[in-house]
Parts: C-alpha cells; sequence; structure tokens
C-alpha cells in the first residue's frame, strides 16, 4: 500500500508564494536598479543640445540655405500654434496633461485592442517617452529599452512641466523629408512658417511622426490625406475642434510647397568653407550658428535667369558653329560676380551652369585669360606714370622676335585693320592691341605689375608684352575687385560675404565691416571711369546700350585667341560686376561669341533688373577734382587741343598737369596753323600725344624709348619697321601665333 504524503498546511504555501514573490520583486528591483545606474542624467535636460541646423540668410533677412545633419530649427512653445499643439496631443498622447510619463489608462485600452485585433494597431507610448526615446535611446524594440524608456519618462516628467517636455518634443521629433522638428516641417511641406499653418496643414504635420516615410505626402498623397483626415477627427474626439471645422478642413486638398533652402549654392560653400575654417564642423552642422550675409536674393535670381539666359543663346549660336572637337554634352559654362564697389559685400555669386553636376566655382577658383578686359589696368599704370588719354600712338603693323623661338610675332588687332594714329583713349574704347602693346613696350612691364598687385591681382603675371593682349590667367574675383577700385575713387575693397555670426543663443560671434586700402590716385580712377563710360557709350560695348540699359555705367570686353574666353567686367556707382563664359576644356566658343556679343549682354540683362527702381545717378567726382582736373577738348588725330578744322574731336579729362596747352598742327584754315600750335612755331610736337610718331604722312616708323628696352626680356620686345608682308596684315611664313584679343 503507498504511502500518503503529507498535505501542506496553508501556512507553509503562502510562506512559499510570499517568498517567490519577494524574490521575484527583489529580480525585478535588481533589474529596475541596474537600470537606473545606466540613465543618463537629465537634471540639466535644459542645457541638452539637440542638434540644430545652421541658417544662413541675406542682407534682407531671407533664408538662403541651411547647413545640417539634422535639418532644425528651435522654436520656443509659445510661437507654435495652439492647434498645432492640440493636434500632437489628440494624436498621440490624449491624455498628455493628466499623466505622470506613463499613460496607465492608454496601456490598459491599448492592450485590449491589440488582443482583440490579434495583432499591434494601438500602441502607448506617450509624449514624454518619444522624446526620452528621441533624445537617449534607440529606436530598438527589447524589454530592457522599454524599462529605461519608462523610468526616464517618469524622471523627466519630475523634473520639467509639461509644457517644456511639449516644448522640447516639437523641436526634436523627425516629421520626414530631412526635417525635424515643427518650423523645418513647416518649411519643408508647405513653404511657410509655423504662425501661418492652417488647421488641415497642423493636422497633416501632427499625424507624421508616426510613420514620417509612410505617410509622406510628397510620395504618397493618398495616405497622407487619409492620415490627416484621421487626425481631424482625433481632434473632434478630443473636443478640440467641432464637427463642422473637421468637415470643412477635410474638403481643403493637400497644397504642398518646400521653401527653397539650397539656393545659390556657389555662395553657400563660399561661406560654409569660411565657417568651418574658424569654428569647426560640429558647430556649423550641429551648432545652429545663425550666419546673416551680404547676398541679395533678389539680386541672386536676378543673376541666375540673367545668366541661364545668356548661357542659352551661347548654345544656340555653338550649335549653328559647333566645332567637330566639341563633345555635344559638354555645356558652355559662365559665372557671374556682383559686389558693392563701395564696401565689398558681395551682392551675387554663381560659379557655373549646374552646381549639383560640378562644383567647382568658376568665379572663384578658376584663373583664365582676361583677354582685353585686362587694358584697363595697363591704361591707369600709364595715367600713373604721366600718359594721357589723349596720347597719339600709330596703330599700324609691328613685329617683335621671340626671345625663345627667335620667330617674328606680330600682333594683330580683332577686326585685323589699322587705324593710323589713334589716341589711348580711341585705343581703350575699341580694344586696340597694337597700340595697347606699343603703349606697354614704352610705359614698362614692371608700372603695369605695379598697378595689378594694388588693384587686388595676386595670380602670377607674365613679364613680357603679351601681358598686353591679357594672357595672364586671373580670376573672376580678381577682376571684379580690381574694376571696383575705380568708381571707388582709388580705393581697394577686399570682397566678403560674412557680415555677421551669431550662436544659438544670439551672442555674437563675429562682425565684420568692410576694410578699404587707398591703392591709385583718385584723379586717376576718375579718368579711367570717364574712358570706359565710352567703353559702354560708344565702344565694344556698346551692345549694351541697344539692350536698354541707359544708367550710367562703365567697363570693358574681353574676349582670347580663338573665342575661347568671353568676359565683361563693368560697373555702376554703386554695383560692380563681372561675367565670363567659356568651356572648362578651354574649347573656341565659336564665331561671333566674344566679350561683347556674348558677355555684355548677361551683364545689361543683369544690371537693368539691378537698378530698376533707382534714381539715376552718374559718377562722383574725387574731391579736390575742380582743382586738380581739367576738362579740354582734344583733335583725336593730333591728340592736342582741338582748332575750328578739326574734323573728329573729343572732350577729354586731364590732370592739370598734363593737359596739352598747344593747338591741333594737322587740321589747320588755308594750310596755315593756329597760333600757339607747334606747326606755327616750327616745332615738332613735343608733348607725349605725339611722340610716338615720327611721320604723320608718308610711311610710318616706330620709335622704340628707353624705357621699352628696359622692361622686357632682352631681344623680345625691339620693334621692326614693318615688311612690306606685315603690312598687308597677312601673317609671314614661320610667325609666332600669340594670342590676340580684341573685344
Amino acid at each position: 500500500m503507498p504511502i500518503e504524503k503529507p498535505k501542506k498546511s496553508f501556512a507553509s504555501t503562502l510562506m512559499t508564494l510570499f517568498f517567490i514573490a519577494f524574490a521575484g520583486l527583489g529580480v525585478i528591483g535588481g533589474i529596475l536598479y541596474a537600470q537606473l545606474q545606466e540613465l543618463p542624467d537629465i537634471a540639466n535636460l535644459n542645457d541638452f543640445k539637440t542638434s540644430e541646423a545652421t541658417h544662413i540668410y541675406d542682407i534682407n533677412g531671407n533664408l538662403i540655405s541651411q547647413l545640417w545633419l539634422e535639418q532644425r530649427t528651435i522654436v520656443p512653445l509659445e510661437k507654435i500654434p495652439q492647434t498645432l499643439q492640440n493636434a500632437v496631443i489628440a494624436t498621440e498622447d490624449e491624455r498628455f496633461y493628466e499623466h505622470w510619463g506613463i499613460d496607465v489608462v492608454g496601456v490598459a485600452r491599448a492592450f485590449m485592442v491589440n488582443i482583440s485585433s490579434g495583432g499591434l494597431r494601438e500602441g502607448a507610448s506617450t509624449i514624454t517617452q518619444q522624446l526620452a526615446r528621441t533624445l537617449f535611446l534607440t529606436q530598438e524594440k527589447t524589454l530592457s529599452r522599454k524599462i529605461r524608456e519608462a523610468l526616464l519618462s517618469v524622471q523627466i516628467e519630475k523634473n520639467y512641466s509639461k509644457k517644456q517636455i511639449l516644448e522640447m518634443y516639437l523641436n526634436d521629433i523627425y516629421y520626414g523629408e530631412g526635417a525635424y522638428g515643427v518650423e523645418s516641417a513647416a518649411r519643408s511641406y508647405f513653404g511657410k512658417h509655423l504662425e501661418d499653418l492652417t488647421l488641415p496643414e497642423c493636422a497633416l504635420l501632427a499625424g507624421l511622426p508616426k510613420s514620417p516615410t509612410h505617410f509622406d505626402p510628397y510620395k504618397f498623397p493618398l495616405e497622407a490625406l487619409k492620415r490627416r483626415n484621421l487626425v481631424l477627427d482625433r481632434m473632434v474626439t478630443t473636443n478640440y475642434i467641432s464637427q463642422q471645422e473637421a468637415t470643412d478642413a477635410k474638403n481643403i486638398p493637400i497644397e504642398l510647397k518646400k521653401i527653397e533652402v539650397q539656393n545659390a549654392p556657389y555662395f553657400v560653400e563660399y561661406v560654409r568653407q569660411q565657417l568651418e575654417a574658424r569654428y569647426g564642423s560640429n558647430a556649423v552642422y550641429k551648432g545652429g550658428l545663425q550666419v546673416y550675409t551680404t547676398l541679395d536674393m533678389k539680386l541672386q535670381e536676378v543673376a541666375q535667369r540673367a545668366l541661364a539666359h545668356g548661357l542659352e543663346n551661347a548654345e544656340i549660336l555653338a550649335r549653328k558653329n559647333r566645332l567637330s572637337n566639341i563633345p555635344v554634352d559638354q555645356p558652355i559654362q559662365g559665372a557671374l560676380l556682383a559686389m558693392d564697389p563701395h564696401t565689398g559685400a558681395i551682392r551675387a555669386m554663381i560659379g557655373g551652369v549646374d552646381y549639383h553636376k560640378s562644383v567647382f566655382n568658376r568665379a572663384i577658383q578658376a584663373h583664365r585669360q582676361p583677354g582685353s578686359s585686362f587694358k584697363p589696368i595697363i591704361y591707369a599704370a600709364a595715367i600713373e606714370n604721366g600718359y594721357t588719354m589723349a596720347d597719339v600712338f600709330l596703330d599700324a603693323p609691328i613685329v617683335y622676335p621671340d626671345p625663345v623661338t627667335g620667330k617674328p610675332w606680330r600682333p594683330l588687332n580683332f577686326s585685323d585693320k589699322f587705324r593710323g594714329p589713334t589716341t589711348l583713349h580711341t585705343a581703350l574704347m575699341y580694344s586696340i592691341n597694337v597700340v595697347t602693346i606699343k603703349l606697354l613696350e614704352k610705359l614698362g612691364i614692371q608700372p603695369v605689375v605695379s598697378v595689378a598687385r594694388r588693384l587686388g591681382i595676386t595670380t602670377p603675371i607674365k613679364p613680357n608684352l603679351s601681358l598686353g593682349l591679357g594672357t595672364s590667367e586671373v580670376s573672376l574675383e580678381e577682376m571684379v575687385q580690381a574694376f571696383s577700385v575705380f568708381p571707388n575713387q582709388g580705393v581697394r575693397v577686399e570682397p566678403f560675404g560674412i557680415l555677421t555670426v551669431k550662436d544659438s543663443s544670439g551672442h555674437v560671434l563675429e562682425n565684420n565691416t568692410p576694410v578699404g586700402e587707398s591703392v591709385l590716385d583718385p584723379m586717376v580712377a576718375y579718368i579711367m571711369v570717364h574712358t570706359m563710360k565710352d567703353v559702354i557709350d560708344n565702344g565694344t560695348g556698346r551692345i549694351i546700350r541697344r539692350l536698354g540699359f541707359t544708367y550710367p555705367a562703365a567697363g570693358k570686353t574681353g574676349t582670347t585667341n580663338d573665342n575661347v574666353d568671353a568676359w565683361f567686367i563693368g560697373f555702376t556707382p554703386d554695383l560692380t560686376c563681372g561675367v565670363w563664359v567659356g568651356y572648362d576644356e578651354r574649347q573656341s566658343l565659336g564665331k561671333k561669341q566674344t566679350g561683347g556679343e556674348t558677355a555684355a549682354p548677361i551683364w545689361a540683362e543683369f544690371m537693368k533688373a539691378a537698378i530698376a527702381g533707382t534714381v539715376p545717378k552718374d559718377f562722383e567726382p574725387p574731391k579736390n577734382a575742380d582743382t586738380e582736373l581739367v576738362e579740354k577738348k582734344i583733335c583725336l588725330t593730333s591728340g592736342l587741343l582741338a582748332g575750328p578744322e578739326c574734323i573728329g574731336v573729343r572732350d577729354e579729362i586731364f590732370k592739370k598737369e598734363t593737359a596739352p596747352t598747344k593747338f591741333c598742327n594737322i587740321h589747320t584754315a588755308n594750310g596755315s596753323a593756329l597760333p600757339g600750335s607747334d606747326a606755327a612755331m616750327g616745332t615738332s610736337p613735343s608733348s607725349s600725344a605725339n611722340s610716338d610718331i615720327l611721320e604723320m604722312g608718308g610711311q610710318a616708323v616706330v620709335k622704340a624709348g628707353p624705357a621699352a628696352m628696359a622692361s622686357v626680356t632682352p631681344g623680345s620686345s625691339i620693334a621692326v619697321e614693318a615688311t612690306p608682308t606685315a603690312v598687308t596684315g597677312k601673317k609671314a611664313s614661320g610667325e609666332q601665333a600669340y594670342p590676340d584679343s580684341g573685344f
């Protein structure tokens, strides 16, 4: 017979259960204690810095772009519409103001819903739990993570008010499309700021955090619409809105518009490089810097349209004259840079056709031959050294032996024609190469290098006569800076793009002001302005007037050999703008693609829009101009004071000490000389205006002065009398071909 085991007493059973429960609580307590030890300190959560985008603004406070790892803009709760707050609470945590971090009622409800549906249909994470997860934890679905999330939520609720928690949540949560926080979300989906959101827009944003990808209205508009309407229903259920308000909101279609935060990409990159060098990448991409720049987005947009239009026309012309060695898919590139000549503040910058295809900034980084656009620097050096714009040089064929090959070099004018006696004013206005070469030979290379360096040219300069044709490579930025010295009365300013930088708290980190240095005699600068105005009014840039630009302006065209580069650099009294057009591979643009025909129209279109609505004003003469400068009417043939018989005359500005005092000795009544002329006195012309010409009639012989001999490589610039072959305008066999730039 089996032996019966004694039955346990009730007390014994109770004791066993007690010990099991105690042990279980001990285990749970141990787990909780262990989890508590690993929790981050949330006591200073106000000091916790979420990653915040750096904002870059234009001069008028308009957002240009953002730099971010997480696109976020922090806004205080009082600036977040109450409608949006209500929509979020109704959707994510309707008992937000009642629980202490964990919604027990919500957990129970979600449990019952999920059991009855046989799947996970409803979550129970509160806003506080989501914040804890976002700030401190990962998205892993483990028990330990849920425990830590709950514990953190309780601690957060203990230390912070509901308003503080809601503000942190709305600024931190991810809304899709790269947007973190409600302000970035409002811009990304509706192209507006928070305060301008409507009820249906608030509802759409409130529905995104559950699944930003699945409910993305750009990609899944129908799913986004359903989700938005569900949020509206939740708002009715929680008594935030009426049924009628929900119905009206549901009838409004979703209209999306993203605020473009990648404007002026070449300028933004230009600014970013400077910011990162000063503050480091962590501050730039996470620190929420507020960067106020010199850019004017209105001018930038005008520049983008003008350049795009000009390059489109250039492409059409290039296709008509397509050279066999130009790939069909290779685009004509272009660059535009505009700045205030008085401060150096950059107003517009375009570095290429498409930043996404090529980040190379052709406005800053590219070094190209400027062609004839370099000539004003040479002429400014001449005026500085005692020459005048009325000085006459003989525009006739001339040959120079190449110092390396020994072959003859015969510089040509763009038109292959020669004008004979020509004033420097006319030579610059019509971009005459031969006269510029002769001037450079007499002046010497070093004075030109000196002026170029003072005006802001830092790239290497070739110490030979080809400098007169603009063969030394420069950047567009250098040329715009150099030309700005002229309207700024001889003061050079450094181009800059950043005005002020503030940290995320609004403290000023840097505040930049213009830096200027007097580098050129103001009288020389004003004479250059006077002459360069004629380039636009009557010279190689006259297309600008034909295109309807009537504002006082001055500038210079530039075209390199075989039309590889087309330039126009010009200025009004308050804005300097430079345009470059060409292929990256330095191929010919084709026929008629010159600075005057390709680059100048872009400049004109930009400047017409840039100065629209402003009152026209002329260039101000410098201080003491009334005592140091004088205006004289001169003869275009002799360069001397014009007499009544002179055919071509012009009003020319001189420094008083260089102004001509004698009358024209060529155009006289009945062959008799005017009193005071050289002919009347029985002497040959003695002013510098005629020193280059020994014979006014018959064959012209070029005189090379001592300055020329000392300024170039020995043997390279000795002028010889024109041979019959050279006079015909045809290149002799074996001659060295150097770049010839004209327009």
